[in-house]
């Protein structure tokens, strides 16, 4: 007894650890590999864990999203970074979806990968398509990535024509990424995404895209070091409000350093104030203060500024909030790491001032 005892014993350590799925639930062979790593890096959550052939939904899709928007922001070598509970205290959606109340679909919508289906419906329920998915994935890490959109002849699909226009952005960005590059020459953009194709997309964009900061709505560059600052945000809005917490903070710290550092603030005359320094300093890839001073000349004396950038406007010091930015429903997508453009096709971002 004890010899068969030691032989199992032997047996079962000398054996591979694999994961195993449910008897008659396997994930495709191309997929299974994906999924697992999806698995252990807390990506894919265990009711995805099943099923995979199954359409996946808007609101699945949503925490998907979400889970490697956060894993990736975990994976920047900074000290102090945003987390999911940090956001839900912070920002506030001034219109929450009536359908739905699930936290990762909220984290979705304040990180700009969804809209609703109405003003005040999620359909958390509903499956989405290819063309949908890549539209969502885009969405959410277009800023930071180094985004350029594939022609027709790259892409070379056979259904290109019945791809919506309003997806075309993101399915050639999409492309150009490597996210989804569909399959036999086609891209087939009313398909809908099954779960597993679903899960592989995700760690294709852990893999290939870039999401170093957070991004509200998609586009505001936000910082979990300005702790004194809180969030509304709308479908096509975000506006910054300032608490005042009555004591010296990281905030306060780092935006001092900045002040002294830079000629346009320690050589202006001006004293340090907390309020100017967040608006000079605090948004600088969305504002671009530096090289466009009209924000910052005007935050200087004391006064607000109003400036169009193309893909959207924003009005400093405003009777209600220290910033308010004001997205612009255009095709295409604001890019930071190419140079400043925006749009489907790009156009080079050219601030002016509004009177």
């Amino acid at each position: 007894m004890k010899k068969i005892l030691l032989f199992v014993l032997i047996t079962v350590l000398i054996l591979p650890v694999t994961s195993v799925f449910a008897a008659g639930d396997q994930p495709s062979a191309w997929s299974k590999d994906t999924i697992q790593r999806g698995i252990d890096l807390g990506i894919v959550p265990e009711r995805l864990q099943a099923n995979y052939a199954d359409p996946i939904t808007r609101e699945e899709f949503a925490e998907l999203l979400v889970n490697v928007a956060f894993k990736k922001l975990e994976m920047v070598e900074r000290s102090y970074e945003w987390t999911k509970e940090m956001v839900l205290e912070k920002v506030t959606i001034d219109q929450p979806f009536e359908d739905t109340d699930l936290d990762h679909v909220k984290l979705a919508y304040i990180i700009g990968s969804v809209n609703g289906t109405s003003d005040t419906t999620f359909s958390p329920d509903a499956y989405i398509t290819r063309e949908q998915a890549a539209q969502m994935l885009i969405n959410t890490i277009h800023k930071s990535s180094i985004l350029s959109y594939a022609t027709e002849d790259d892409m070379s699909y056979s259904d290109y024509d019945q791809i919506g226009e309003w997806a075309k952005p993101a399915v050639s960005a999409a492309y150009t990424l490597g996210l989804m590059q569909g399959s036999n020459g086609q891209f087939m953009p009313r398909k809908h995404i099954t779960r597993e194709q679903a899960i592989v997309t995700i760690i294709r964009v852990l893999d290939y895209a870039k999401y170093i900061t957070l991004q509200l709505r998609g586009d505001i560059t936000v910082f979990a070091w300005f702790e004194d600052l809180t969030y509304n945000v709308g479908k096509d809005y975000v506006n910054v409000s300032y608490e005042d917490e009555g004591e010296f903070s990281l905030s306060d710290k780092t935006l001092r350093e900045l002040w002294f550092t830079y000629n346009a603030t320690s050589e202006s005359g001006v004293r340090y104030d907390h309020e100017k320094a967040i608006v000079i300093y605090g948004f600088q890839s969305n504002l671009l203060n530096r090289t466009y001073t009209w924000i910052l000349d005007a935050a200087l004396k004391g006064e607000g500024a109003k400036v169009d950038y193309g893909y959207m406007t924003i009005e400093t010091f405003t009777e209600n909030h220290l910033l308010e930015f004001t997205l612009k429903d255009i095709p295409g997508y604001f890019n930071a790491l190419v140079g400043h453009v925006y749009g489907y096709p790009k156009v080079e971002v050219d601030p002016k001032p509004i009177n």
